[in-house]
């Protein structure tokens, strides 16, 4: 009887740690995922998908060409995204013809990303846990030159502000030098989809007689008045405040629910089709 109690206890203690996410898709390599939700939730918005043969290969390394067309794919969504097009070669290792041109392009001209001091970009090379950070900073509307994200210690100040705001929740063997993996670029982007946006006052400079004033530039969180306040933030009357996932996923919902097992949960739901209900805590 002990022996059977003991086995009808573990099964009860394995069972509780399932995520119920019949909505999702099912890659055939789903038991690899360490990042199941977030890889559902960011596969459901098609900002970073399978292969064709059904893998999503969680574990493969990510490269520069591949970061640019997630972050492209988070800002503009992946039907806008797919239409971009390069009509100069960006970077001189990057012709028009590349399969990222237009990805890199887009992302260059909007600050997001820069290329190395000899002119390249080299899209198929990997892509450090902190230069991916510094993308999503970049979406999230951080500014690099006003935040210190260049010269010598810019990944102190890309960390420290990436984790300060949760975009590395999660991942508790976070690794900034490391190259990031697929799972890991959709775990950090997901939790993008719930960081707050910001922007700056304008900087201006003032020119009195022979003496020129520069203002300096103030960062402060950007406001949310509309509907979509409480999509994502979990608040049921909003925060005020406009999390990425709310401006530029507007069908994307984050709402409080309770898994088969009466667990505190979060349920998904994108564009009306529920993408899973995931516990909160194992």
């Amino acid at each position: 009887m002990k022996k059977f109690l003991s086995l009808v206890l573990a099964l009860v203690m394995t069972m509780s740690l399932v995520t119920v996410s019949a909505g999702a898709k099912d890659f055939t390599d789903d038991s690899e995922i360490t990042y199941k939700e977030a890889v559902d939730v960011i596969s459901a918005l098609g900002v970073v998908d399978g292969y064709s043969d059904g893998d999503f290969r969680p574990d493969d390394v990510l490269t520069r060409g591949a970061a640019a067309k997630i972050i492209c794919n988070l800002i503009l969504g992946p039907t806008t995204a797919s239409a971009l097009a390069a009509g100069t070669a960006p970077f001189k290792d990057v012709p028009v013809t590349n399969t990222f041109a237009g990805y890199i392009t887009y992302c260059s001209q909007q600050g997001i990303i820069s290329g190395y001091a000899d002119g390249t970009f080299r899209p198929t090379g990997t892509l450090s846990g902190n230069a991916f950070m510094k993308m999503l900073l970049g979406a999230l509307g951080y500014d690099s030159s006003i935040e210190g994200y260049t010269g010598a210690n810019w990944q102190v100040s890309v960390i420290k502000q990436a984790s300060g705001i949760g975009l590395d929740d999660g991942n508790d063997e976070f690794v900034g030098s490391q190259a990031v993996t697929r799972q890991e670029a959709a775990l950090y982007a997901f939790n993008m989809l719930q960081a707050t946006m910001v922007e700056y006052d304008k900087k201006d400079t003032i020119v009195v007689g022979d003496i020129t004033i520069n203002t300096t530039s103030t960062r402060k969180d950007v406001e949310n008045n509309t509907n979509t306040d409480g999509n994502i933030d979990g608040e049921r009357n909003g925060d005020g405040l406009m999390q990425f996932g709310e401006k530029y996923f507007k069908d994307l919902e984050k709402e409080d629910a309770t898994d088969i097992f009466g667990h505190p949960s979060s349920k998904w739901v994108y564009d009306g089709d529920d993408v899973g209900t995931y516990a909160n805590e194992a």
